[in-house]
């Protein structure tokens, strides 16, 4: 049975939905190049959220396959990736925050 591990990314400041549409694409290319195995699967897509006034666009990464430790690690990758192109393409870098990894 596949376990599914996942991850939200919220910015603080604003993002317009076109910049997060290009920053998935981007992130979609990373994760391309990471040369995940085929039996493993990265899904990322836009998120909305709310939470005590304050809300948002954000981006949910999930990362689908049968070993948990396998998938912390693509995770991992992953994410650290997404923070590089963030902090390369300018989106805030120091106002995001991720939040922890969960194993469904």
């Amino acid at each position: 049975m596949p376990r599914i591990g996942c991850r939200e990314i919220y910015f603080v400041k604003a993002i317009h939905s076109r910049k997060i549409d290009l920053l998935i694409d981007k992130i979609k290319e990373v994760v391309k190049e990471m040369g995940v195995p085929p039996e493993y699967d990265i899904r990322v897509y836009k998120n909305v959220y709310a939470c005590c006034g304050v809300g948002g666009l954000g981006v949910i990464i999930e990362v689908v396959g049968p070993e948990e430790e396998k998938i912390r690690a693509i995770d991992l990758r992953a994410v650290s990736k997404i923070l590089e192109f963030c902090e390369k393409e300018g989106y805030e870098v120091g106002y995001h925050f991720t939040e922890p990894h969960d194993i469904m």
